[in-house]
């Protein structure tokens, strides 16, 4: 029993560091503030997994690929750990697309924010970024510092945004899903 305590614990929705892992397990049977915040943040996962716009290419990689040669690969070895770990994750990147249903959540979740901010401006900025920021399993310390927000502050207008958007969509009967 101690351990699911702890997993919980661990699952905490305000914990500055501790990134917020959504479980796609549970659904409750109500909307919970929680859950809401858990299918904000898979909205901005959503939003980062589709395909982006064509235009200009972003700086670098305009050559094409080529094979590695021995002494390309003499030359990698010098390189130091982080840009080692660097060079392996762009070359193994994959990015799986979302489906329709992902898509149409992420709209859902978007128009939530839009009558969050109909309501009051501040805390849909502070739900957003905080929904954006652990998606992208940024830093909310750093948020706070760079936007000069006190935590307690910050987490206590994101708190009663998730709430006010649960009420919200149980006063509007919208199906848990």
């Amino acid at each position: 029993m101690m351990g699911r305590e702890t997993m919980q614990d661990d699952l905490k929705v305000n914990a500055l560091e501790n990134p917020y892992a959504p479980l796609q397990d549970e659904v409750p049977p109500t909307w919970e503030a929680e859950y809401v915040g858990r299918k904000l943040v898979a909205a901005f996962v959503t939003l980062d997994r589709l395909p982006r716009v064509r235009g200009p290419r972003e700086p670098g990689h305009h050559w094409p690929g080529h094979a590695v040669e021995w002494a390309d690969q003499l030359a990698q070895a010098e390189l130091g750990a982080s840009e080692k770990r660097a060079r392996e994750i762009e070359q193994n990147r994959t990015i799986v697309r979302p489906s329709a249903a992902d898509i149409a959540a992420m709209d859902a979740a978007f128009d939530w924010l839009r009558e969050l901010r109909r309501l009051d401006s501040g805390m849909a900025l502070v739900t957003s970024l905080w929904a954006l920021y652990t998606a992208r399993r940024r830093s909310i310390r750093k948020l706070c510092l760079s936007r000069q927000w006190a935590p307690h502050m910050f987490y206590r207008k994101r708190a009663k945004a998730l709430a006010h958007l649960a009420q919200w969509l149980q006063e509007r009967a919208v199906p848990v899903s």
